[in-house]
């Protein structure tokens, strides 16, 4: 079989080669990478990975293919992928197909045979930046000319891409109290937790009103995870800000996107990570438990540190043990809080925070 060539320009100048294993043609995005060693599908397919370009730590990526139940989303959300191997062999009783399928199928680009230890120290030690990745063009000026060309990442309004274009129910015929989801890209699974739970789930657009949203008469309110720099969406803070002026007792839960939304709805500052937190490995400390657990995360933006401690209205509640930076804050009166992970009903680390919210939605009722 003759292998394709592929070639990855960086925003600096520095280039990579390799060999095509998506769909032939260009992609150009925020160039990332991720530490998980499982989950590609739900990584890939994660409304958050909108316009990057992912390249996977693990060594080997596309074992156990793709299956129909796992997307986070309807499609890839990834502009591009980057992998030392991609395995040509899938083996797994639930898959539905491989991984190269999809992305031909939805005309991904992706490169594997390269070094890709080299390119992740690349960009630990000189920070994520635009790239584009091609199967048919090699003149490094032309691709440098075309990624000039592309706005950068953190200048775009990127959730209006992902979110949902109208309102809907999910298990309208809940027992239990109604939740409102505002999508700023919210992936299946925590839609799935809240059905699972038996509440009615009224899934918004991140461009919703407060006057729509409250005329539901939600008894909580969770703002979801999603890509971007919030700065961008300033609607969506405007919104939230709205929503704890009239409604101050109303229990919000927040993640990722969702925990700078609110941040800066309560007069707190988002600042920008050099490399991002991205991978399933994050040990997070809560301080007031002191108990560590293992998170998976993908962000690029966090909740600054000393604004959040200057604030009348906020507290720190989580700690990243990797680089001390804000993992979870709550106002003082203790019917909002946020983090930057994804927790997980499942998980004995994690599953408090859904509790503790549906705990908060309860006696809102």
């Amino acid at each position: 079989m003759v292998l394709k060539k592929c070639i990855l320009v960086l925003q600096d100048g520095k280039v990579f080669n390799g060999f095509s294993c998506g769909a032939d043609g260009e992609a150009a995005g925020e160039l990332v990478f991720n530490t998980a060693v499982f989950g590609y599908q739900e990584i890939v397919t994660d409304p958050a990975t909108a316009k990057q370009l992912i390249c996977f730590a693990h060594p080997h990526v596309g074992d156990c293919g793709f299956n129909n139940e796992d997307f986070q989303s309807g499609a890839v959300q990834a502009a591009g992928l980057f992998f030392k191997e991609y395995s040509k062999r899938y083996s797994n009783w639930r898959a539905d197909g491989s991984m190269q399928d999809e992305l031909l199928k939805e005309n991904i680009v992706a490169m594997e045979g390269f070094d890709t230890r080299a390119l992740i120290k690349y960009i630990r030690e000189n920070g994520v930046q635009k790239a584009i990745v091609s199967t048919k063009d090699f003149d490094i000026d032309s691709l440098k000319a075309k990624l000039a060309k592309v706005e950068d990442y953190d200048k775009q309004d990127i959730v209006k891409t992902v979110t949902c274009s109208k309102k809907y129910f999910v298990n309208e015929d809940g027992q239990k109290q109604k939740i409102a989801v505002i999508d700023y890209g919210c992936p299946k699974s925590f839609l799935e937790t809240f059905k699972s739970q038996g509440y009615k789930v009224m899934i918004f657009p991140a461009t919703a009103s407060t006057d729509e949203i409250l005329a539901e008469n939600p008894k909580g309110i969770f703002l979801s995870s999603g890509p971007g720099y919030v700065v961008n969406s300033q609607y969506a803070v405007d919104t939230i800000k709205e929503i704890i002026k009239k409604c101050p007792d109303m229990p919000i839960f927040a993640i990722g996107f969702g925990s700078q939304v609110l941040a800066l709805a309560n007069g707190a500052k988002v600042v920008k990570h050099k490399i991002g937190h991205r991978g399933a490995n994050y040990p997070v400390r809560d301080i007031n438990t002191n108990k560590i657990a293992i998170t998976s995360q993908d962000n690029g933006y966090y909740a600054d540190k000393s604004s959040i401690e200057n604030s009348e209205n906020l507290q720190v509640t989580h700690i990243n043990l990797y680089d001390n930076t804000v993992a979870g804050f709550a106002n003082k009166k203790g019917n909002a809080f946020a983090v930057e992970f994804y927790p997980s009903l499942d998980s004995d680390e994690t599953g408090y925070l859904f509790e503790n919210f549906f705990d908060m939605v309860e006696k809102n009722a």
